[in-house]
């Protein structure tokens, strides 16, 4: 009796070892967020931000957006076990609010794919998708070079692609995702990327021969895979930085909080190590970071004459600086005639109406920006954020039958922004 309990015993053991062997340890269930609930929070004066600013201590929310100043709206994300406790203190501080999105699973669900199709605009692709289709690309046109720049904290290929067709053009870079949540970034940059390439629009591919094109589709690759396949939420990049909390060790920097132009100058929760925005212990501490930096120091000085980085949302063209509301850049007046013509030229598509600006101004004082190291250390006459679609419906969760739309209004605006930067002698 004692021998056959054993063998069952074992056979138990057997049994599921062979079930755990078919689950893949590598990569956690996906978090869900049915029933969670999207508000917009309108915060009218000093006193109601400071209360807004402590409800997170004791209900748990997620905020979307960083904390700046009063007279705006917050956009706050909130589970089923607190949106009862959530609404009641906002009407006890007497803020108002709206309801975004009643479920954000369902919302989610709008962005779904399948691995198996093809890369297009109408559809948001996981890192191989996209990488492969770079790959095809660089592989059948002669005046792409293509190369990787460096490797994340994870070890993924950080990629570039500059498009030249002829000497001594002057050159205008774009980033895209380096908040890893931010989706609909990379599918606007290699949508415009393929226009460029592809497109037989008169206006778009005098711009692919007149002037060269440095791109950088993904600047957070670990921060992205991690979005498909863990926590849609996330926003930093991957590498464990050192502190712990109760829910264990805290992982991340905020990429766009960690270039050394006015480091921790300002911003909202920078020095929390656990929060989505914290910038890091020092400057230029992560990998990702350094390989852009030294790619794009790798040019000769006066090349590249406009400086990108494609965001969400908000539709803003956010121009320097970010760490002050009262200085501004030299040819501030120059670089506001340039946002404006891109506002034009974008409206004109959808009617999707970009606002413009410095970001301390507009937005909220932050430092440590991209926008800010390209046109501070580098001179970079022209840089700016451009903050993508849309307005707050739909946030950073833009259903991907939006892409297109995104890409085209993005395509006619760089149009105008090119004509004007060259009427404005930025290219000189």
């Amino acid at each position: 009796m004692k021998a056959t309990l054993q063998l069952v015993a074992l056979l138990l053991l057997c049994v599921a070892a062979i079930a755990l062997a078919r689950v893949p340890h590598s990569k956690p269930m996906a978090a869900r967020y049915d029933n969670f609930k999207v508000y917009k929070a309108f915060i009218s004066d000093k006193q109601q931000l400071e209360e807004f600013k402590k409800i997170h201590h004791h209900l748990q929310i997620y905020a979307l957006n960083e904390i700046g100043g009063a007279n705006r709206s917050y956009d706050v994300i909130v589970g089923p076990a607190h949106q009862k406790s959530f609404e009641e203190t906002l009407k006890f501080l007497e803020i108002a609010y709206e309801l975004l999105v009643e479920d954000l699973q369902a919302l989610l669900d709008q962005t779904a794919y399948d691995d198996d199709d093809d890369m297009d605009w109408v559809n948001y692709h996981p890192l191989n998708k996209i990488y492969d289709w770079l790959d095809e690309q660089c592989a059948a046109h002669d005046f792409l070079d293509c190369q990787v720049i460096g490797h994340s904290h994870e070890g993924r290929e950080i990629r570039s692609i500059k498009l030249s067709k002829r000497e001594g053009n002057k050159a205008i870079f774009i980033e895209g995702n380096i908040h890893a949540m931010e989706w609909i970034s990379s599918a606007t940059v290699t949508f415009v990327l393929n226009q460029l390439i592809n497109s037989d629009d008169e206006t778009v591919q005098r711009l692919s021969e007149e002037y060269d094109w440095i791109i950088v589709p993904m600047v957070n690759p670990d921060g992205f895979v991690y979005t498909h396949e863990v926590e849609r939420l996330w926003r930093k990049n991957r590498r464990p930085n050192g502190y712990r909390n109760i829910t264990g060790d805290c992982i991340g920097i905020d990429m766009n909080r960690n270039f050394d132009s006015h480091w921790e100058a300002a911003g909202w929760n920078i020095e929390d190590p656990c929060d989505h925005w914290f910038g890091g212990d020092e400057p230029n501490s992560e990998v990702e970071i350094l390989s852009l930096q030294e790619f794009v120091n790798s040019f000769e000085p006066d090349y590249i004459r406009a400086y990108m980085a494609f965001h969400a949302y908000g539709q803003y063209v956010l121009l320097p600086y970010g760490h002050t509301n009262t200085e501004f850049p030299p040819n501030y007046d120059q670089m506001m005639r340039i946002a404006e013509a891109f506002a034009a030229g974008a409206v004109e598509a959808y009617g999707s109406e970009f606002t413009y600006g410095a970001s301390g101004l507009l937005n909220y004082v932050v430092s440590g920006s991209a926008k800010d190291w390209a046109y501070g250390v580098k001179n970079i006459p022209f840089t700016c954020t451009v903050e993508l679609r849309d307005k707050g419906t739909y946030g950073f969760f833009l259903p991907s039958n939006q892409i297109t739309e995104v890409g085209i209004e993005v395509t006619e605006g760089l149009k105008s922004l090119v004509a004007k930067a060259q009427e404005e002698g930025i290219f000189d």
